[in-house]
């Protein structure tokens, strides 16, 4: 099955707690790669347990609303904002999943 990495990342980056995301596919898994929202997390007064249950609940509608072969296995929080081209687009081939 095909499948269209920037569909998921399109409703992850809707989501109120994530500034971006990234999706990448390891060992047949997708893996989400986010970069949180640190100023609404500040402001909401969240903490890192707050984030991560948030974060599950996201992972779990998405999944509720996707076909099975485009579930996301998991949620990983990334330190700093993904590295972009000039036209602001991630450069998707600097991320891969490494645990």
């Amino acid at each position: 099955k095909n499948i269209y990495p920037e569909e998921l990342e399109a409703l992850l980056s809707n989501k109120k707690l994530i500034q971006e995301a990234l999706v990448v596919e390891k060992n047949n898994l997708l893996i989400a790669m986010i970069y949180p929202d640190h100023e609404m997390i500040n402001k909401l007064g969240l903490s890192e347990t707050d984030l991560q249950a948030t974060l599950e609940q996201y992972k779990k509608e998405i999944n509720d609303v996707m076909p099975v072969y485009m579930n996301l296995s998991k949620i990983k929080i990334v330190p700093e904002e993904f590295e972009k081209t000039p036209k602001k687009s991630i450069k998707r081939f600097l991320y891969t999943f490494d645990d």
